[in-house]
């Protein structure tokens, strides 16, 4: 691994300040996403959690304050 944090210095160094910002940003946008994923069943205000427990007959008519659009 000694080799490679070598050349990986080597080129870090060699690149501008603006590239070595980027490279920094990716280093830590992959370091997020390697964390693991937590579970969000624990939300407490999720509303599609369980079964549908309503939904009105007329759901798929067009309200009359929108048929002029229709």
């Amino acid at each position: 691994m000694l080799m490679f944090d070598s050349i990986a210095q080597q080129k870090f160094d060699a690149l501008t300040d603006n590239q070595q910002a980027e490279v920094v940003d990716f280093i830590m946008f992959l370091s997020e996403k390697s964390k693991p994923v937590e579970d969000k069943k624990d939300f407490p205000f999720d509303v599609f959690a369980g079964d549908m427990v309503y939904m009105a007959n007329d759901f798929d008519e067009t309200p009359d304050c929108f048929k002029e659009y229709v």
